[in-house]
């Protein structure tokens, strides 16, 4: 399966962790919530952890997923 690791505050990580734990092994960082922080999902691409998509706490779900999607699809092709 799989690896990502998804940091962002807790409401958010449990969301996210819900939607995406089907398809990938999901790790959890939680940080402060804070509407200047930025979270993050990165994701095991062959030896390294890389950058999938940066995003605000208080941003639609649904659009989170998508970038996510749509960055994981063109980074793993990029890598190999």
């Amino acid at each position: 399966m799989r690896k990502i690791l998804i940091s962002a505050p807790e409401l958010v990580t449990n969301k996210l962790e819900e939607k995406l734990r089907h398809k990938y092994d999901v790790q959890i960082k939680t940080i402060p919530n804070d509407t200047s922080s930025v979270c993050e999902i990165k994701a095991k691409v062959g030896r390294d952890m890389i950058t999938i998509c940066r995003f605000a706490c208080n941003e639609n779900l649904k659009d989170i997923l998508t970038m996510f999607e749509v960055n994981y699809e063109l980074k793993t092709r990029s890598r190999k």
